[in-house]
């Protein structure tokens, strides 16, 4: 136990001496472990963690291949015709004007079927959940739950709170129970602020959708029974959908279902996000691995300079394994004092993570708080660190021959072409730093390719207002049809408003709508095989003047294009190429039903809808007249600032009604933030960690080039009294070196250019192939070799031959 005890405080004293080396090693290690830390936090709270609720394991979302959503009609045969699940719940994300204090609040909840909290097993705080009478026909029971956060900012934690009266929508609903605080929902990026049952939709949203079976719109979640497999659930599924698609072909002839882990609609979204996640958690453990081999040169060369001590050591009776163990002391003493500084810096990071809210109209939230599991692995990875870089020293004194030592003098150096254990680390670390560099300049030059790409809008210069007119209580078409005139009036009014419009969405916002486009001369619309999807958009005139949206052939939407009028559709590139086969379709038709065509009158450029990376995408314009939505989004194009029009626009709306809830108002820009937070998320990340790569690749050279230049000074004295010039000097001190930079640097732009294809599915037009990436990663990684070597070169080439033999 005396040894034991001994070996940390010789550990702590021989670092006190070397204040420089300590340092630079704790530094290095907060900034590796507390990298990996953060990014394992991150990784902890939205994929390992389960969900909060009882035997998450078993909690599955049914989706289809391509969709996260299922209509409602399916769910209900599902639920009711499943032989291996609990139960079945349906859930539906909407927002609704709560009204809190005489003032409407735009909030955001789930519209949920009767079941739904008994799927997720959960108890309430306050009062009841939901029930299946709660859930039986259309606006049958006007009840809510409230979300544990509602109840304590909105409703001030008020205990008597369950049997109040609230208005949603203008329309009285009894609060009958509170969830319990850490029940979010199974969404990991959202938190809903209430739930009503889904039956209330027309209530709701304004108009009726539960009974389309093509509606596509509602998460569907089941809990397995005991004992029951995911791939007996499967097969389950799909033995009804085989069913449905007997019965109804012309709505689910191609059904198929699928189970999906719960908590990021799906498989569409979470495994994307879950790959990415595990790809930089591998690069952070690359980050760690480089450090290694930066601390165990680093450590190596220090114990070469020991040599002579650890001989005389052996000499007097020291066992190999005592001095062993002390080494092995000394960096995990290091290591754990950068695991401490690491975690103290990463919990700082995840707190600020978790306190970060993106602009969005739908709030967005990373909960990512770190827990007991994230502490034990940040405990962990200091160990297993210190053990490992420890390792490589231990080595050598474990062939440390004393007699051998003994003779040595001063430890020098040969001019030996042989390349020791610390070379081999070195050029490790470059190549580890070569791929994170090269994955860095790929993800800046795609994310600097996203900012510039066409995406058939120009949203610079634009303010929207995004709003749900049944929120204020317009059902009535006509009522709509008369307030998007006086809302669209009052910001045309607003100085310095170049020019106004409405939709009902926007390309690359969160609520896009699809639609299915036959071919003309279709005749059977339930059996049609030449059909496909588009996106739609319902536009008021002046819409495509406001985004910025080219017309490329016949006209624009006019006011004389409304209800009493032929219906007519202006199209994408891309859907006229697809259905007519050219570009030039103003004028042509096409069937919308056994009796009913549209009547294509423009022509518009293509665009990007629903991600950044998809392919050309086709899509179809209406008039919004022709199709009134309650939901509508205002754009106004001006050259004042945000900070200017966004209080006017503001300020017009409650002209016009003072209960209309607004959504969102902000700058076009900044709506798309949301589409964009992948491929930026990445550029953080990824440049995050080659900086770090960077850094230490910076030490890792400059302490094997100084430790080479100081053991050879005597050399290079010699080599310079002899005539030698400095370039030979310059030469044979960093031969070595330069020979490593090149080979790691090489080796790790090769495996960068590998790796770049992870790259492309996040973000756009991610190429390790572009020149300006190439020439990027190659001038860094020689900018990294001058600053690495420019001090020990310096050194080498300023000896002075008789100073150094009058030191000798």
């Amino acid at each position: 136990m005396q040894n034991l005890l001994q070996d940390p405080r010789y550990a702590l004293r021989r670092l006190s001496k070397s204040p420089g080396f300590a340092l630079t090693a704790v530094l290095t290690l907060t900034i590796a472990i507390g990298a990996n830390v953060v990014v394992f936090g991150v990784l902890n709270a939205l994929v390992l963690h389960p969900l909060p609720v009882p035997e998450a394991s078993r909690l599955y979302t049914v989706q289809t291949p391509d969709s996260f959503s299922v209509s409602y009609p399916n769910y209900r045969d599902i639920r009711d015709r499943n032989h291996t699940f609990l139960e079945v719940a349906d859930a539906r994300l909407m927002r609704v004007g709560l009204e809190v204090n005489n003032n409407a609040q735009a909030v955001w909840g789930y519209e949920a079927s009767g079941n739904y909290f008994n799927a997720m097993g959960i108890k309430p705080l306050l009062g009841r959940f939901l029930a299946p009478s709660d859930d039986e026909k259309v606006n049958g029971s006007q009840v809510a739950v409230l979300s544990y956060a509602t109840w304590r900012v909105r409703f001030g934690g008020d205990r008597n709170i369950v049997g109040k009266a609230v208005k949603l929508n203008k329309v009285p609903y009894t609060v009958i129970g509170v969830a319990p605080q850490y029940f979010n929902g199974i969404e990991r990026f959202f938190s809903p602020e209430l739930w009503v049952p889904i039956h209330n939709e027309s209530q709701i949203e304004g108009y009726e959708w539960l009974e389309g079976r093509q509606n596509n719109n509602a998460f569907v979640v089941g809990r397995l029974k005991p004992g029951v497999t995911p791939q007996q659930a499967t097969v389950d599924l799909n033995g009804i959908a085989a069913q449905l698609a007997k019965e109804f072909p012309g709505e689910d002839k191609f059904l198929t279902l699928k189970l999906s882990q719960p908590g990021f609609l799906g498989d569409n979204v979470g495994g994307p996000v879950r790959s990415f996640l595990l790809g930089i958690m591998f690069l952070a453990g690359l980050v760690l691995v480089a450090a290694c081999a930066n601390l165990g040169g680093l450590f190596s060369a220090q114990t070469a300079d020991r040599s002579r001590e650890l001989g005389i050591r052996l000499a007097i009776g020291s066992s190999r394994g005592r001095i062993v163990r002390q080494l092995i002391n000394e960096s995990v003493i290091v290591s754990l004092l950068g695991g401490f500084a690491a975690t103290v810096l990463a919990k700082t990071l995840l707190h600020g993570l978790s306190q970060w809210r993106l602009s969005s109209e739908i709030p967005i939230q990373l909960l990512v708080e770190p827990d007991f599991l994230v502490y034990a692995f940040a405990s962990l990875l200091a160990v297993v660190t210190g053990v490992i870089f420890g390792v490589i020293p231990a080595r050598q004194a474990w062939k440390t021959d004393p007699n051998q030592t003994m003779k040595a003098v001063g430890g020098a150096v040969s001019g030996s072409h042989r390349f020791a254990l610390r070379d081999v680390l070195l050029a490790i670390q470059i190549a580890l730093c070569g791929l994170l560099v090269t994955a860095s300049f790929v993800s800046l030059r795609g994310l600097q390719k996203t900012f510039t790409l066409p995406l058939g809008i120009q949203p610079e210069g634009v303010v929207i207002a995004s709003l749900d007119l049944n929120l204020g209580g317009y059902k009535d078409e006509d009522a709509r049809l008369k307030v998007e005139q006086r809302l669209l009036s009052a910001v045309q009014q607003i100085p310095g408003v170049q020019s106004a419009a409405y939709a009902n969405s926007t390309p690359l916002s969160i609520n896009q709508s699809g639609t299915t486009i036959h071919a003309p001369g279709t005749t059977d619309f339930s059996n049609a095989t030449a059909k496909f999807g588009a996106n739609y958009y319902e536009v008021s005139p002046g819409y495509f003047a406001v985004a910025g949206t080219r017309l490329l052939a016949g006209r624009a939407f006019t006011e004389h294009d409304d209800k009493p009028a032929p219906r007519v559709a202006i199209v994408n590139q891309t859907f006229a190429r697809r259905l007519f086969g050219a570009v030039d379709a103003a004028g042509m038709h096409f069937p919308t039903g056994p009796r009913s065509e549209m009547e294509v009158v423009g022509v518009v450029e293509d665009g990007k809808y629903t991600t950044l990376t998809e392919d050309p995408q086709p899509a179809i314009y209406w008039p919004i007249a022709q199709s009134p939505d309650s939901d509508i989004v205002l754009l106004v194009r001006s050259q004042r600032a945000p900070a200017d029009m966004i209080p006017a626009i503001r300020q017009a709306i409650m002209q016009v009604d003072r209960g209309l809830p607004t959504f969102s108002l902000s700058t076009w820009s900044e709506a798309l933030s949301l589409v964009t937070l992948p491929a930026r998320a990445a550029t953080v990340a990824l440049g995050a960690l080659g900086g770090l790569a960077m850094m230490l690749a910076v030490t890792g050279i400059f302490g094997l080039a100084s430790y080479t230049v100081s053991k050879r000074m005597r050399e290079f004295g010699i080599r310079v009294a002899l005539g030698a010039q400095q370039g030979q000097v310059l030469r044979a001190a960093l031969q070595r070196v330069t020979v490593l930079l090149a080979a790691g640097s090489i080796a790790g732009l090769a495996l960068g250019i590998a790796a770049s294809k992870l790259l492309a599915s996040i973000v756009y037009q991610a190429t390790a192939s572009d020149p300006l990436v190439i020439v990027a990663v190659v001038l860094s990684m020689a900018g990294i070799g001058l600053i690495s070597a420019a001090l020990p070169a310096r050194r080498a080439v300023s000896v002075q031959p008789a100073q150094l033999l009058h030191d000798e």
